[in-house]
């Protein structure tokens, strides 16, 4: 059995190319490295090198080494990210979401109904990246924008939202009941930048010149306050309590500033979240 930390320095010599620049990446000396290739050697009963004049290079059995190297390192790497995930997963659930108004949403119930977990989250704007991520059991929940449609899932749908723009009552898009996208081109726009799959859809129809990016939402909502600037909002968020005095909402009519939020988890892992999703069904309900 060779140990991995040979095959490390000889996956570093392949790649760097001379002893010199490997042992500096390993931060070790050139002769402890020259000392661990000929180990190697050793375990393995045959030359991989060529050495002349004291440089050493891969000779093409030590080619064909390397590469094998380089995978038992990536599935050995694997082995350790997936045990440790599913460690983690014993203790802790992780929800990955596409928008932060569903996440905002859904802590309590998962808080309720899961009792004794550590529970984490992470905003993406990709739904492939978070099917992606449950695949390979980084999130067991994930909260998508559009139905997968994969058996391999359990999936139901969740809430719906839809994009506004707050404006100062002498807007002159005040006057209006309801905006498309290309009525809001040429205005700046206060926005914040975790917004998930939103933001997309803003940058499909609006330049970003014509958005205020904040990073911050403490930033945001200074500038809100201090300025007559309009400013993305949601019915979602409305109904939370984010309104204010001489400002008015304008619903955007456009097909995608409408969002139907789908909740998933592995097919394999539906029992587990059972209790999870059937209070949902009810919230839903009571809901209507």
């Amino acid at each position: 059995m060779i140990e991995i930390y040979l095959l490390e320095q000889f996956d570093a010599f392949a790649r760097c190319g001379t002893l010199l620049a490997a042992s500096e990446e390993l931060h070790i000396t050139q002769p402890t490295l020259s000392r661990s290739m000929k180990k190697l050697e050793d375990e393995f009963g045959v030359s991989l090198f060529h050495r002349e004049n004291s440089k050493l290079s891969l000779n093409e059995t030590g080619k064909l080494a390397a590469e094998y190297a380089r995978r038992a390192l990536e599935a050995n790497q694997e082995m350790i990210d997936r045990v440790v995930m599913f460690d983690r997963s014993l203790r802790t659930v992780s929800l990955g979401s596409c928008a932060p108004f569903p996440v905002n949403e859904l802590m309590p119930t998962l808080q309720e109904q899961l009792p004794g977990k550590t529970l984490s989250s992470e905003l993406l704007s990709n739904d492939e990246q978070l099917l992606k991520g449950l695949r390979n059991h980084l999130y067991q929940l994930v909260i998508l924008h559009e139905n997968p449609e994969d058996k391999t899932l359990y999936c139901q749908r969740y809430l719906e939202e839809k994009l506004y723009i707050t404006v100062p009552e002498d807007h002159p898009l005040a006057i209006k009941q309801s905006v498309t996208f290309d009525e809001l081109k040429g205005f700046r726009i206060l926005m914040t930048s975790a917004i998930g799959f939103w933001m997309g859809v803003t940058l499909k129809h609006l330049s970003e010149s014509d958005l205020l990016i904040q990073t911050s939402t403490d930033a945001l909502a200074e500038l809100i306050d201090a300025s007559n600037l309009p400013f993305f909002n949601s019915d979602q968020m409305m109904k939370a309590g984010v309104e204010i005095p001489g400002r008015i909402s304008l619903p955007i009519t456009d097909g995608d500033a409408h969002a139907t939020f789908w909740l998933a988890c592995l097919a394999s892992e539906q029992l587990k979240y059972r209790s999870l999703f059937s209070a949902i069904r009810g919230t839903m309900l009571r809901s209507q």
